[in-house]
């Protein structure tokens, strides 16, 4: 792997990248020079910021959890803009992939975008899922990566990480004779391969697939008791206790009540609500006993196998009304360091984070662990 120097711009997409390598064939005072003006060049970027070049890098969270604040991460060529970011997934070589909903004036309208660790452009494909593409679920089957991507209009499909699709699944014949809204929002995947599906802004139903995406079973839906799922966007299948639980993230319709993480077996029947504060949550991942949980109310929860919280990261929120008024502006309304309405996030494997964003303008965050 190539050494880089990066130049940036408080953070932000405008960086400058060297790679190292390909200046050592320079003459040492050539050398000397190229990067020298490389870091002449970026100073007014970094002069346009208002900020000091010497300024410590913003820090969130204590202890063990603790990560260097990256805003707006990964450089997108100038043919594409993001839309809502909906979706963030690392494959097992380190790719960072978004997903996002483009936006009508972008030049491509590519719905994925993958970028390498340092944030450099790789590829881009989608543009079916335009206006749509909303859940994004990176698994690994038997030695190979897959995509679990969840299209509101257009169902579900299976992809490999290159885009091409395997299969894809419009509607569970659960909703054949029924006048019932269809709208679904994610999945999760348990080891054996059952699939679990969220109508999240349809119906509130849950489905039940085999491996191969054919229909099994349905579960949950509005209602009262324990049966009852109200509005499921996000969900998981979290392994690190005695069983397996579909821990499936309820949110008040609404957005005025606090959300709860109902947990199920897997076979769809009611188990507990996790003792674990949520506002909104939208989704989760997990690594190494830690479950990450984004939430729209401007925060990033980190909790352990115990369902303990463990860390509450960035968190931005004032009032609800403040907080969805934000998620339209500029992004220089945004403020450093906190999140507005975080919609999905995903480990890395040194245990960094990379943080998806429901604003108007599109935003990724890499949170840095720092060792």
């Amino acid at each position: 792997m190539a050494d880089y120097i990066s130049v940036t711009n408080d953070g932000f997409s405008a960086s400058t990248f060297v790679n190292l390598s390909e200046t050592k064939a320079m003459p040492n005072i050539n050398r000397q020079r190229f990067l020298w003006n490389c870091a002449l060049g970026a100073l007014p970027l970094m002069l346009g910021t208002g900020r000091s070049t010497a300024e410590e890098p913003i820090v969130v969270g204590t202890g063990s959890f603790r990560y260097r604040v990256i805003h707006n991460w990964g450089q997108l060529p100038s043919d594409i803009q993001y839309g809502l970011t909906h979706g963030v997934a690392v494959d097992s070589k380190g790719f960072v992939h978004v997903l996002h909903s483009s936006r009508a004036e972008s030049i491509k309208k590519d719905t994925v975008v993958t970028f390498d660790s340092y944030g450099h452009f790789v590829r881009s494909w989608g543009a079916e899922y335009f206006g749509t593409a909303h859940g994004f679920d990176l698994v690994r089957e038997n030695g190979f990566d897959f995509f679990y991507l969840t299209d509101m209009a257009r169902g579900l499909f299976k992809t490999t990480v290159e885009g091409k699709v395997l299969w894809h699944l419009d509607k569970p014949r659960f909703y054949e004779g029924k006048q019932l809204r269809y709208t679904p929002t994610n999945v999760a995947v348990a080891p054996t391969g059952r699939i679990f599906y969220a109508d999240g802004y349809g119906s509130w139903y849950i489905h039940i697939l085999d491996a191969g995406g054919k229909y099994l079973k349905t579960f949950g839906g509005p209602g009262e008791g324990n049966a009852a799922t109200i509005h499921p966007h996000g969900l998981c299948v979290d392994t690190r206790g005695s069983e397996p639980l579909l821990i499936v993230a309820e949110n008040d319709p609404n957005g005025q009540k606090p959300g709860r993480l109902h947990a199920f077996n897997m076979d769809g029947e009611h188990h507990s609500y996790l003792p674990i504060a949520v506002r909104s949550p939208r989704h989760f991942d997990l690594q190494n006993g830690l479950m990450v949980i984004p939430d729209l109310d401007a925060v990033v929860t980190l909790v352990d196998e115990k369902h303990k919280t463990v860390a509450q990261l960035g968190d931005g929120f004032t009032t609800f009304k403040e907080v969805r008024a934000l998620r339209t502006k500029p992004r220089e309304a945004f403020v450093p360091g906190k999140f507005v309405c975080p919609h999905d996030a995903a480990f890395a494997k040194d245990g960094s984070i990379f943080v998806s964003e429901w604003v108007d303008v599109g935003r990724v965050t890499k949170l840095e662990k720092v060792s």
